[in-house]
């Protein structure tokens, strides 16, 4: 009898340890500054990976920065483990790094070429960064899984005018252009696109001046959008960005409604979570700009104020612009200026504690009743 009591006791702890072992590490509310490349003291966030995990962005030896060197840019890669390591290219070449995949393991961005010409490039840790094209500018955005690229190509080489169109690039179709307002001296550019690949938001220009955003779909072509969108949630159900009153948030039913009054300060929402519930941005003011947080419960508010609300000490930053947020909306990266003067790029985390994950539960309760069976049947 002892032998069985020890058995099921056995089998309990296994169903209280699997629920132990299995639970989510917690990770706390922090802040920080990303650092710099080696021997440089300026750096810019672009973009963080959708499971928070992965920055993109540029780093530079520049003068006011209170260095002393080569004034080119450098695009880099930033995780917890290795911290910032250049990509690609040497400083002997500009490279900026714009955009990543879900998990981090594909980078896409804009470098020079050394002729005089930048191009798009994509990027993996097996490929190094691979142009996309001769003809193509940038690359602004890239699907979840890294298999669709969208940025923009000059159309017509000949044309002194450069007019240039947003493009969608594959593995199998290579560099497909989306078109743009239709008018011979207008160019399109892609900001970003869905997390499938199918929706391609950006904006029409002409002769450098904006005339319209657009949202794309291989159904229905350009359709104009009577704001500038920056990003779209991961099912492209709400697209952000910026506009004749400041930063939008628009879904189909609703269509563009304005984050704020204007009253003090004009505004650009640059990032939004996958479901498309929390927004990040910058307000402008006369005396310049600062990062801000947008919910449906608490409207727009100061993210350092929101920092400092939960005890962290952010004390001597300037938190300029935020650029990027994680899928789940608790992981956001930007850009400011430290407690030092040097323009630094920054990281937050706003994430709840953890809780087990529903599978465990049920795989610990699945071990306690089998226990408990066990023991019945034996008896």
């Amino acid at each position: 009898m002892q032998q069985l009591s020890m058995i099921t006791k056995t089998l309990l702890l296994a169903g209280f340890s699997s629920l132990s072992l299995w639970t989510a590490p917690a990770q706390a509310v922090s802040f920080s500054g990303l650092g710099w490349l080696p021997d440089t003291s300026y750096s810019i966030a672009n973009a963080i990976s959708a499971d928070g995990s992965v920055v993109v962005g540029s780093g530079a030896c520049i003068e006011y920065s209170g260095c002393y060197g080569t004034s080119t840019f450098q695009a880099f890669r930033w995780t917890q483990e290795t911290g910032m390591v250049g990509i690609g290219l040497d400083f002997n070449k500009n490279s900026n790094a714009l955009a990543l995949s879900a998990d981090g393991s594909v980078v896409v961005g804009t470098f020079d070429d050394g002729l005089f010409s930048f191009n798009a490039f994509r990027w993996t840790q097996e490929t190094g960064m691979v142009s996309l094209g001769a003809n193509t500018r940038n690359a602004t955005g890239v699907s979840a899984d890294g298999s669709v690229v969208v940025g923009s190509v000059e159309v017509d080489v000949s044309d002194p005018k450069e007019q240039r169109e947003a493009f969608l690039w594959t593995q199998t179709n290579g560099i497909v252009p989306l078109g743009s307002c239709g008018n011979e001296a207008c160019s399109s550019a892609a900001t970003a696109v869905s997390a499938d690949g199918s929706v391609v938001i950006g904006f029409n220009y002409n002769a450098g001046i904006v005339s319209q955003g657009f949202r794309w779909t291989q159904a229905t072509g350009i359709e104009g959008f009577n704001a500038v969108p920056n990003a779209v949630s991961a099912d492209s159900s709400v697209i952000v960005g910026t506009g004749q009153n400041g930063a939008f948030r628009w879904t189909q039913s609703s269509g563009i409604v304005w984050l704020e009054d204007h009253k003090n300060s004009d505004s650009a929402a640059t990032g939004v979570s996958a479901d498309g519930s929390i927004i990040i941005g910058k307000q402008i003011f006369s005396s310049g700009s600062e990062s801000f947080l947008w919910s449906q419960e608490t409207g727009m508010v100061s993210l350092k104020e929101t920092l400092i609300g939960k005890g962290l000490d952010v004390s001597g930053w300037t938190l300029n612009e935020a650029t990027g947020i994680s899928a789940d909306g608790f992981t956001i990266v930007g850009n400011g200026t430290n407690p030092s003067g040097q323009s630094e790029a920054w990281v937050a985390n706003l994430s709840p504690e953890a809780v087990p994950e529903p599978l465990t539960i049920l795989g610990a309760m699945t071990a306690i009743g089998f226990g408990i069976c066990f023991k019945r049947k034996l008896a």
